[in-house]
């Protein structure tokens, strides 16, 4: 007589069967760490433990989730087919226990590839070893030198197949049973999709879980390798094709003498002495575009337009700022990167990119090494952009967010909340200043404002302060958070830190909200404020010449400040530039570099164009190929930049060793 089997309802078999393949990923993170316990000797805590383990739990839902869609779907299906056949309950079965025990060997194996690496392989290995004939030889002699790897995967295939839990139907089924597994579908479903995201279906503003996100459970790159799991740095790195490193120079020192992202206090030897020990505060405002402020559009609309940053106008001559101010960025999550450590977009965001693993430095971590405490402040939940992310990965100490903004009880909580993506510049703003006042000096703090981001409100207090002057809603927010900032830097002056600060203003990006064909073209893409503004006179004010970029924010501090070690920073320090050297450069699309009076763009190994910005704003004359004199210069600095950072980045080569 055949027995009734104890468990019936086929969704818990389901998540019994799910459980099985998540002890098979704490096994392979175990064995992980005790194959490279020399590398991670040192980062073993009982608390850095908890960290690993908590965080690896978060990537293994999602690639569990991600790699057992097809055996969900049919596992679930069982529950309302008429009957079970056995061939159909072997394909089910084998297909769990086959790709799951891949991934179980697609860890193992990268356990072992991990030392020479210091990273999880992600997408870009199969292009980057794409042709290489020995790779096969390579496998075969690491398993024979790791035969206990072999072993521990028989023994994983084993255990799935045994504790594997075929779907079954009770011997009835009433129309309760379709119910209870339907509405169980759906639940499972939203846990489901949640799960592949890393976070629930109805959070806002919260992209999917990324690699870079690895970076809230640890404290350094290295680190990330325990916390993330191989097949779910290959299955999201998929879509982010690693660009190859092209050749223009065939070796290092023709290339280096051209162009080099090494910084050595050497060669701006005014620059180098005992640190200036002055604290830095950078502000990143949500899509501040240059067009937006009434000091650098004085001839718009026939001499009437005012713009929308009252106060950043009247800062704009105490400032240090530049003929051309450039973004090296196209949305919110390049800016962190650009801005703090020096590194632009490069077709893709560098967080979601298959570099975002890659060991970095930043101001955070360089000011580190001189006594500096860093913070970095974003009023959205935490994860949000990978901005907490990138802020560990680049060596800030603290990270403030919504979260912590409401737990201090002075600055309205929950309350200030705008409904959609954080706290309000306002409240956040002040709160930013305050903690500034209780971190340790010298210190660097950052911020990051989002009220001036679609939807576009204000609070309900100001709905008829600022309103809608212009053609789009964002104007009323950019005004909104131009009093923030005037509310912040009220409070800053009566600090007692505030004299001996360097501040830094900038956007995070341009806008798409352009009402103005000036602001219509090519250049109006990359046209955004940078403001350097020193209360104790100690750096020039007012306009200078030439052409200042995001990524010259952290070298040029670095060098001002009197910082006397050798770092990488793709920008240039431009108090320490002759004004016809300035350049920038903009990789969103293509690489589109920037210089003197002219734009040169670059497709492969060819230029696309050359314009005359100034006099040809809407790039409709092509230059490239007249003679003109410039052009040979800015191709060969163009192609410099494009194969330094890509060779450095694929190669993970952008830190000075210590």
């Amino acid at each position: 007589m055949t027995m009734k089997p104890k468990i019936t309802f086929i969704p818990l078999r389901l998540l019994i069967n799910l459980l099985w393949v998540y002890l098979t990923y704490i096994i392979c993170q175990i064995a992980f760490v005790l194959e490279n316990l020399s590398t991670f000797s040192s980062s073993l805590t009982p608390a850095s433990c908890l960290d690993f383990f908590i965080g690896g739990l978060h990537f293994s839902t999602s690639a569990i989730c991600y790699t057992n869609i097809p055996f969900m779907l049919l596992f679930l299906t069982a529950a309302f087919l008429p009957k079970l056949k056995p061939v159909y309950l072997a394909i089910v079965k084998w297909l769990f226990v086959i790709v799951n025990g891949l991934c179980a060997i697609i860890n193992l194996a990268d356990a072992t590839f991990f030392s020479f690496r210091l990273q999880r392989t992600t997408a870009a290995f199969f292009s980057e070893f794409q042709g290489e004939g020995n790779l096969m030889k390579i496998g075969g002699m690491e398993m024979v030198s790791h035969w206990y790897f072999i072993i521990l995967a028989v023994a994983i295939f084993y255990l799935l197949a045994r504790l594997y839990m075929r779907p079954v139907h009770p011997y009835h089924r009433s129309p309760a049973y379709y119910i209870a597994n339907g509405l169980s579908v759906v639940i499972i479903g939203m846990l489901y999709v949640s799960g592949m995201r890393g976070s629930s279906i109805f959070a806002k503003a919260t992209r999917p879980i990324s690699v870079n996100d690895a970076f809230r459970y640890t404290t350094s790159p290295t680190e990330a390798g325990i916390v993330l799991n191989t097949p779910f740095t290959i299955l999201r790195t998929m879509s982010r094709r690693s660009l190859p490193t092209p050749e223009y120079f065939q070796s290092d020192e023709e290339l280096a003498a051209i162009y080099t992202p090494l910084h050595t206090p050497a060669s701006t030897p005014d620059s180098v002495g005992t640190p200036k020990k002055k604290n830095v505060v950078i502000l990143i405002m949500e899509s501040f575009a240059k067009e937006f402020m009434g000091y650098y559009n004085r001839g718009l609309d026939s001499g009437t337009y005012k713009g929308y940053t009252p106060y950043l106008d009247a800062m704009v001559d105490s400032c240090m700022w530049f003929d051309e101010t450039i973004a090296n960025t196209f949305y919110s999550i390049d800016a962190p990167p650009a801005v703090l450590a020096s590194i632009p977009r490069a077709e893709s965001p560098f967080v979601v990119s298959t570099h975002s693993v890659n060991s970095i430095n930043s101001l955070a971590s360089e000011l580190k090494n001189i006594g500096y405490s860093s913070a970095f402040f974003h009023g959205a939940p935490d994860g949000s952009l990978g901005i907490e992310s990138f802020t560990k990965q680049a060596g800030f100490d603290s990270y403030f967010g919504q979260e912590q903004f409401y737990e201090d009880s002075r600055f309205g909580g929950k309350e200030e909340f705008d409904g959609t993506w954080g706290i309000w510049d306002e409240p956040f703003l002040q709160y930013f200043c305050a903690k500034l006042g209780e971190m340790k000096q010298p210190f660097i703090g950052s911020v990051f404002t989002l009220s001036s981001h679609h939807p576009f409100k204000v609070p309900e207090k100001y709905k008829d302060v600022f309103t809608d002057e212009g053609e789009f809603e964002l104007h009323k927010a950019i005004k909104y958070s131009d009093y923030a900032l005037h509310r912040f830097f009220e409070t800053a002056r009566k600090q007692a830190w505030f004299g001996n600060t360097i501040f830094v203003i900038c956007a995070d990006h341009t806008s798409s909200k352009r009402t103005h064909v000036e602001y219509k073209n090519e250049m109006g893409n990359f046209r955004i404020p940078i403001l350097i503004y020193d209360p104790s006179g100690d750096l020039p004010r007012g306009r200078q010449p030439g052409i200042m970029q995001q990524i010259d924010i952290m070298p040029t501090l670095l060098n001002h400040i009197g910082y006397d070690r050798p770092y990488i920073a793709f920008g240039k320090d431009v108090l320490h530039t002759a004004p016809e050297d300035t350049w920038a450069v903009n990789w969103n699309d293509l690489p589109t570099y920037i210089k003197g009076d002219y734009l040169m763009i670059l497709d492969g190994d060819k230029v696309k164009g050359m314009y005359n910005y100034k006099t040809d704003p809407d790039s409709k004359l092509n230059l490239y190929g007249k003679g003109l004199p410039e052009e040979k210069d800015m191709e060969t600095h163009l192609k410099a930049f494009v194969q330094s950072y890509l060779s450095r980045m694929n190669t993970d080569n952008v830190t000075v060793k210590k």
